[in-house]
């Protein structure tokens, strides 16, 4: 007669990665962390991307401190790869928001934000843009890496299209999550295994 740990255990291995993630990083831990630390729009915005993602195969580790020091709000590992997701609330920025396409001599190119008072937003990108770099060496190029700066107020982001500067995304969680959860070449044991080695690399930066 099989003992309950191996039942257990046996019950485990049927599990997709998604589910064995959620077993591991359950949400509730993660809305714990987010409590200890007071920061409530970061828990909300970590709330609203799990809503968002949970019917899709996709894992998120929550508060991780990349090799530089940085930390890193949300990523999402899903078939089509990693996602590196930073909030903005956006309370300063009129709307609309806009992307101003820029083309120089020889060939250059560039992109522009701008709010509805046309100030440059653009700066917010680049740590996006630098996060996304080293994760991708974290992993060893072993997958895509996208960058995307998720809006913390969903009621605004319902009326914002998706905007692209400079390779990231600018969106609300719903558009975020389909971001997350684009199709890929991941089968289930690699997302699961490149869950464990992002887990061991980037350690939880609320752990006490």
């Amino acid at each position: 007669m099989e003992s309950a740990p191996h039942r257990q255990s046996l019950d485990v291995e049927k599990l997709s990665a998604a589910e064995r993630a959620d077993l591991r990083w359950g949400l509730e831990r993660v809305l714990l962390r987010h409590a200890e630390a007071g920061d409530g729009e970061t828990r909300d915005l970590a709330r609203s991307l799990q809503r968002a993602l949970r019917h899709l195969p996709v894992v998120m580790l929550h508060d991780r401190r990349l090799p530089t020091g940085v930390l890193v709000e949300h990523l999402a590992i899903g078939p089509g790869g990693v996602t590196v997701i930073e909030g903005w609330s956006a309370a300063d920025a009129p709307e609309p928001l806009t992307v101003e396409r820029l083309r120089g001599i020889f060939g250059a190119r560039g992109d522009l934000l701008r709010d509805g008072a046309k100030a440059d937003r653009t700066a917010l990108v680049a740590p996006v843009a630098r996060r996304v770099a080293t994760v991708r060496d974290v992993i060893d190029d072993m997958a895509p890496v996208a960058g995307a700066l998720c809006f913390a107020d969903e009621e605004r982001s319902e009326r914002l299209r998706p905007l692209y500067v400079e390779g990231v995304t600018i969106a609300g969680p719903r558009a975020i999550a389909e971001l997350a959860a684009r199709e890929g070449d991941l089968r289930d044991y690699e997302l699961a295994g490149m869950v464990d080695h992002l887990d061991g690399a980037l350690p939880v930066a609320l752990e006490r």
